[in-house]
């Protein structure tokens, strides 16, 4: 007789969701929640073979854990919401959201942050990922590990002030260092039609790489460290009718030699 597998259920069908989803699927029956029925929620039901609802009020007892994977906005809400046994396993991805600032008879709520960026195609690797862990007492904490080691053996816990320095940390390099992209990507193309942002990928690569054996300061290059005032005047003659970048090129160049000093 095939033992009958555990449960996991999942509230929310963004990107995240979507990638726990994928990797939980293979030792768990999934049940993902949602607060309306869209093409979202569909397709975790035609990729996962999972069960799907499009309301958050009935959700099932007695599952391994549930993770609230929506807005940080919406987290208060569904958690007065949602009507699950009070010693559940409860785990919030969210990297800015204090635990402190909800009023719940839950147990064993914890903040569960994947130190990752995800978007819907990207293959994760899961094992290099560290996942931060905030939990609302120890024995939460305990539960929580239980689940995490699932994903990764990097697992840390830090609370809400730490949390917030670390994913605002995470946002520097990531999302304005991907903004910066956006606006390369923009300029390859005024370079010659067929190149674009991949024709950088060599440098971005190296870029980073560096910072495995050097640190950021030391790995710094480019004309703001050199102190190179004519190549520095000829990019912002380029960026004269870009205001708002050619602000930013000043404002990062001047960070730049400052740091260097």
């Amino acid at each position: 007789m095939l033992e009958q597998r555990k449960k996991i259920v999942i509230i929310g069908c963004g990107n995240v969701a979507w990638h726990l989803a994928k990797h939980l699927a293979k030792k768990f029956d999934l049940i993902i929640y949602n607060h309306k029925a869209n093409a979202q929620l569909a397709e975790f039901k035609k990729e996962f073979n999972a069960q799907t609802y499009s309301s958050i009020k009935k959700i099932i007892p007695n599952v391994e854990a549930y993770f609230v994977c929506v807005t940080d906005s919406s987290i208060p809400s569904v958690i007065k919401t949602i009507s699950v046994p009070p010693a559940s396993n409860v785990l919030i991805c969210s990297g800015n959201f204090d635990l402190a600032s909800v009023k719940t008879k839950l147990k064993n709520l914890s903040i569960f942050y994947p130190l990752q960026t995800f978007s819907k195609d990207d293959k994760i690797k899961w094992k290099d990922t560290m996942i931060v862990v905030d939990p609302s007492s120890q024995v939460a904490f305990l539960k929580a590990q239980s689940i995490c080691t699932l994903f990764s053996k990097q697992i840390i816990q830090l609370n809400y002030q730490q949390r917030l320095k670390l994913h605002l940390a995470a946002v520097l390099v990531n999302n304005f260092t991907n903004a910066l992209y956006v606006e390369a990507d923009k300029m390859m193309h005024t370079v010659r039609k067929d190149l674009n942002i991949t024709t950088l990928l060599p440098l971005i690569k190296q870029s980073t790489k560096k910072l495995k054996y050097m640190s950021p300061k030391d790995a710094q290059t480019g004309p703001a460290k050199r102190k190179d005032q004519v190549v520095i005047e000829k990019h912002l003659e380029l960026l004269k009718s870009n205001k708002e970048l050619k602000q930013i090129y000043t404002l990062l160049s001047e960070l730049i030699t400052k740091q260097q000093k």
